[in-house]
């Protein structure tokens, strides 16, 4: 069901990356990723274009499950099923940072999708927990999201939290109100950087100027800065934080990587994250944590590692040529029909020049000869190039053909290890994990957590 949330908001283009709940969300998938408990499986199925259900069950302590259903006022046509689904959409990993990212559709298109909304209940046995969302687009860029539980267990037998969102490609701002406490909320997150394709290149045209060697390390990147400030009328308690997230992509290999920080002034906590991935298969994470009252302090790190499918002649450039390969101009063929744009073809091609892609010191360095500061042209070529590198890396990874992943992390302070395999069995989904602590008291390794979940949708 979260999956076709998602889809559901790709349909109507709305950027999850831009609201602030989601600015450490990279850090989170590699960090604190869930370890399943015991046996569980899943089975979805999508009905009709519009509905969907779900059933789950679980045999963790006890007997138990739940029953969902869905429905979305627009058809849910960029649905897969865990068949034909890859595993970049299925499971939560490194995301590619796009605030700017608009919907290049007719003004027409974008109206029929302002009304639209998403209902989706579940119930849970045995017992009579129940929960609920309905998500309703007001206007383009302006949406209420509403999630109620009814759980004997809480207060009052139930809790329902509102949020009404505005997400536009410069801000995103937030009202929240939660009847738990009578809390109130406001979440805003601001963007600065190049928002637009046209600006990107004049922004590349100027750093050619000063630097017409040696092309610049990093383009294409974001600073968002945003806070929360919460309120809770009964108790009459405080809550605000603040982070900051920069993303951005190397010129010269395409590879994108994410830092964030993050601070809670209240309670005295500081957060830095890096997050960068090193290759098409892997991502590298850390997380530093401190608290400036008790001086505590913990690092955390992670990775994920794909394995390929099918095996892939990756471009191996002989002679340093810039001549894509095959597979790269396949993907870049479907990026620019997708955009109707042109097929793009390589500017320096039989020219002496280090792979963009596989480059052994990192760096994207051209025979000054090819570049003339008087040359409007090589301008042109050396931001096409550019261009070209971080795209085709973009589309490499979004095309893989992946069979499984590894996740692995690990924090010094708590003493543990978690590890999580991802991959398919025939038409399953399979996620199966561990965790592993020491015993604060006899330091011997025991098994905090160990399980396997099945998913299928059709």
């Amino acid at each position: 069901m979260e999956y076709l949330q998602k889809c559901f908001y790709k349909s109507t283009n709305w950027n999850e990356d831009n609201i602030f709940s989601n600015i450490t969300a990279t850090s989170q998938a590699l960090l604190e990723f869930p370890i399943p408990n015991g046996f569980k499986i899943d089975t979805s199925s999508k009905t009709t274009e519009h509905s969907a259900s779900s059933f789950t069950l679980s045999n963790y302590h006890s007997i138990n499950g739940s029953l969902a259903y869905l429905y979305s006022s627009i058809p849910l046509t960029n649905t897969m099923g865990t068949k034909e689904i890859s595993l970049q959409d299925a499971i939560a990993g490194f995301r590619i940072i796009e605030p700017y990212a608009t919907n290049t559709s007719n003004h027409k298109s974008q109206n029929k999708y302002d009304r639209s909304s998403l209902l989706y209940g579940r119930m849970y046995f045995p017992g009579s927990a129940l929960e609920a969302m309905i998500i309703k687009r007001i206007t383009n860029n302006t949406q209420l999201l509403i999630k109620t539980i009814s759980n004997p267990h809480l207060d009052k037998n139930a809790t329902m939290i509102l949020y009404l969102q505005n997400n536009t490609s410069k801000y995103s701002r937030e009202f929240i109100y939660s009847t738990n406490e009578s809390l109130l909320g406001f979440r805003c997150l601001y963007n600065f950087g190049t928002s637009s394709p046209q600006q990107q290149q004049q922004h590349q045209s100027q750093q050619q100027q000063h630097h017409p060697v040696l092309m610049p390390k990093f383009d294409n990147s974001v600073i968002s800065v945003g806070t929360e400030i919460w309120y809770a009328s009964r108790t009459m308690s405080p809550g605000l934080s603040t982070a900051f997230r920069y993303s951005t992509r190397s010129t010269s290999t395409g590879k994108p990587l994410t830092m964030t920080l993050a601070i809670n002034p209240i309670i005295g906590h500081i957060s830095s994250t890096y997050t960068v991935k090193t290759s098409v298969a892997s991502t590298f994470c850390s997380r530093y944590d401190f608290n400036w009252y008790s001086y505590a302090s913990n690092l955390s790190l992670g990775f994920e590692l794909y394995n390929y499918g099918k095996k892939y002649n990756f471009p191996t450039f002989e002679n340093h040529d810039i001549t894509m390969s095959s597979r790269e101009n396949k993907l870049i063929r479907k990026y620019n029909q997708s955009h109707n744009k042109q097929m793009p073809i390589s500017p320096y091609r039989n020219h002496s020049i280090i792979n963009p892609i596989e480059s052994s010191d990192n760096s994207y360095r051209i025979n000054p000869k090819l570049l003339n500061t008087n040359n409007n042209n090589n301008k042109t070529k050396a931001n096409h190039t550019n261009e070209t590198v971080t795209t085709a890396f973009q589309l490499l990874v979004n095309e893989s053909d992946f069979s499984s992943v590894l996740k692995l992390s690990t924090s010094l302070n708590d003493k543990m290890i978690k590890l999580l395999w991802e991959g398919r069995c025939k038409d399953f989904l399979v996620s199966t994990g561990v965790k592993v602590g020491l015993n604060p008291v006899t330091h011997i390794p025991e098994f905090n957590k160990l399980g396997i979940a099945f998913s299928y949708s059709f």
